[in-house]
């Protein structure tokens, strides 16, 4: 019963931190794509439709890229090492 309790608050942690996590990673991406807007095109600098619509495309496939998807190891890391220490701690 302990095992589950720690399961759930565990749970319940990592998808705060996944949560928080991801909108980090996408704040950072949305920045880079602003920057690069920027650089390209220095005479349309700042909140145009036309920059608004290329960070929107750009945006599209990113939720499928690596990065993104590297941000579900939030439940997968904590969980197998809390696995392995509760097998090896029980193990005789």
């Amino acid at each position: 019963m302990a095992f589950i309790r720690l399961w759930l608050v565990l749970l319940v942690v990592q998808m705060v931190f996944y949560v928080l996590l991801r909108l980090y990673v996408r704040s950072l991406q949305l920045e880079r794509l602003e920057n690069r807007w920027d650089a390209r095109h220095p005479d349309q600098a700042g909140n145009t439709a036309a920059r608004r619509a290329f960070v929107a495309k750009a945006m599209t496939g990113f939720n499928r890229s690596l990065r993104a998807r590297l941000t579900l190891l939030v439940f997968v890391l904590p969980t197998a090492a809390i696995l392995a220490i509760v097998i090896l701690v029980n193990w005789q």
